[in-house]
């Protein structure tokens, strides 16, 4: 959605992003990992939510090494907005794909031949030279090469013309579930393949494992470069981890109140009428709902804040709107603030709180935010 055009007024509904916070955030972490381990900031998926460009130079500002990206779209976007430290690709990419990534210099995790071809043929073709990372499975399943296979994969495709196979690296599956024998055993695995392919002739200058938790926890397993993403945003990947490192959340997601209506006891509202008043109930809609990423499974159990207060949702989430009970909160009037992640007075609400009552993650919380709200920067 466009928000470039002119207009007196804005929906209430806010993004707040402190860049300060997310500065201090990087340079701490910085300041946590292992001399010459180089940080590459991971902005994909609109930058957990963040806003892909903004942030993406917040980070190169704040002294990051690399930006990481899960598609070719952000990192032509990061390109295109005049980034030029190296921007890597951490999903797989299609092979009519490879020309776009050679044009925009972007690093691509390779794990077929396919792709390793493709990449090698629009390399050649343009007269460029890519980079490239081998991307080995040790048990996440998802992308990367067999240990078993690897040799005969760099037999076939490490020599390719036009490529330059800068790094290889894995991600592990149970890091941020602090389940150590399983990320040990991956990371042993990944040293002994990575042995075998120098033993063999192939080599990757830059290795890299891991996330948040591995750079503030393992400083064992930083090798040569850690890549840090919902971390940067003001949270840890364990909560234990809270008071060890200190980390902000960058974004207040905020709004205000738009209608209140008094209504007697036994009155169902919202679609559905899954809630029904039990006294004389004051009720109070704030604009957003889950077309704006504000998930409807936080029906009739989320909060938000009013004046201070924890104000409960009740009734089901619309696409636009949310009713929350404001009965015992004083003097509420329309166009009160309501802060949905963040703090007011002395209460707050975090992203990861939110995440709790859905029973998820705190990145869908944040990325699952949509470009209906608008973002402002401070």
């Amino acid at each position: 959605m466009n928000y470039s055009v002119t207009l007196k007024s804005h929906s209430p509904t806010i993004a707040e992003i402190d860049l300060t916070a997310f500065k201090e955030n990087i340079q701490i972490l910085k300041k946590g990992i292992k001399k010459n381990c180089m940080l590459l900031a991971v902005v994909k998926t609109n930058a957990y939510g963040h806003g892909t460009v903004p942030i993406g130079r917040e980070a190169v500002h704040a002294g990051a090494d690399r930006l990481g990206v899960s598609s070719v779209e952000e990192g032509a976007l990061l390109r295109e907005s005049g980034i030029d430290i190296p921007i890597h690709i951490l999903s797989s990419v299609t092979s009519d794909q490879a020309a776009d990534v050679v044009h925009y210099g972007l690093t691509a995790s390779v794990s077929s031949q396919q792709l390793a071809k493709a990449i090698s043929e629009a390399a050649t073709n343009q007269g460029k030279i890519a980079t490239v990372h081998l991307k080995i499975d040790t048990g996440l399943h998802r992308f990367g090469v067999e240990p078993d296979r690897v040799i005969d994969f760099c037999k076939s495709c490490y020599h390719l013309q036009g490529l330059e196979w800068e790094g290889v690296y894995t991600h592990f599956s149970s890091a941020d579930e602090e389940d150590w024998m399983t990320t040990k055993k991956q990371f042993t695995l990944f040293m002994e393949t990575v042995l075998k392919l120098n033993e063999q002739g192939f080599t990757f200058p830059i290795r890299h494992v891991g996330g948040s938790m591995i750079a503030m926890e393992r400083p064992d397993m930083h090798l040569d470069m850690v890549r840090p993403g919902i971390a940067l945003f003001g949270y840890h990947p364990a909560p234990r981890l809270h008071n060890r490192v200190s980390l902000k959340p960058v974004m207040k997601l905020k709004s205000k109140l738009i209608h209140i209506r008094e209504l007697p006891p036994n009155t169902p509202i919202g679609y559905g009428g899954d809630y029904v008043t039990t006294s004389n109930e004051k009720i109070a809609i704030v604009p957003i709902g889950h077309g704006g990423g504000y998930q409807r499974v936080l029906s009739n159990k989320g909060e938000m804040l009013v004046k201070g207060h924890r104000a409960r949702i009740v009734g089901t989430i619309s696409l636009d709107q949310t009713f929350i009970d404001v009965t015992n909160i004083p003097d509420v009037v329309e166009g009160d603030e309501v802060v949905l992640i963040g703090n007011q007075g002395e209460e707050a609400i975090s992203a990861r709180e939110v995440a709790g009552r859905m029973e998820s993650i705190v990145d869908e919380v944040l990325s699952g935010l949509t470009e209906r709200i608008r973002r402002e920067y401070l």
